[in-house]
Order: structure tokens, then C-alpha cells, then sequence
């Protein structure tokens, strides 16, 4: 299966958002949430994008409810690369925001 260009630049921005929402903790952390998830759910970096939901759940189980607060962070950061603009919502998670700016840059 060919991936569009238009796919390859979405999950570049967003790995480069979950880098840079992470980093806002600080790069020990950062790294640490990586290992975690990796350990946890044998959940690469690179395969963030094809597995959000277990990312998200990686996520939750590491940090509680205050992973909305991080996911919020990435999401803000994921609509800030691509031109979206940003409107926080209390109950959705990133797996929502991640949709819904795919459907924004009109992708599925």
C-alpha cells in the first residue's frame, strides 16, 4: 500500500508534536514516557501514529488524569504545525483531536 505525501507529512507533524509536548516536561521525562510506553505496550515512537490509542492508554496508565493535560499539550502543538486552530475541549482525548485535525486537512 503507497502512503500519500499528505499522510507522511501528517505523522511527521505529528511524532514532531508528541516530541515537543513531551519535552514541555522536560527531557528526562520525555524519554522516560517513551520507555514507559515502550515497555509497557510495546509501543515504538515511530509507531505512535498507527497505535494512538495505545499511546493514549500509555499515557493514562503513567500519569493518571493528568495525561489530558500532556495530550492537550501535544494536540496544541500537533494544530499549531499544521495551521489549525486550537480549541480545547475538557473530555476529549488526543485520539479525538488527532482525528478530528486529520479531517480538518481532509484526510480519513
Amino acid at each position: 500500500m503507497k502512503t500519500s505525501y499528505a499522510a507522511i507529512t501528517f505523522r511527521k507533524a505529528l511524532l514532531e508534536a508528541v516530541d515537543s509536548g513531551l519535552q514541555v516536561l522536560g527531557e528526562s521525562v520525555r524519554h522516560v514516557v517513551y520507555h514507559h510506553v515502550e515497555r509497557s505496550s510495546s509501543l515504538r515512537r515511530e509507531e505512535i501514529p498507527d497505535k494512538l490509542e495505545d499511546f493514549h492508554t500509555g499515557l493514562e496508565n503513567l500519569f493518571g488524569a493528568g495525561a489530558r493535560v500532556v495530550e492537550r499539550i501535544i494536540a496544541d502543538r500537533l494544530y499549531s504545525k499544521l495551521g489549525l486552530k486550537f480549541e480545547e475541549h475538557e473530555r476529549r482525548t488526543l485520539v479525538d483531536y488527532v482525528n478530528d485535525a486529520k479531517k480538518a486537512k481532509g484526510g480519513r
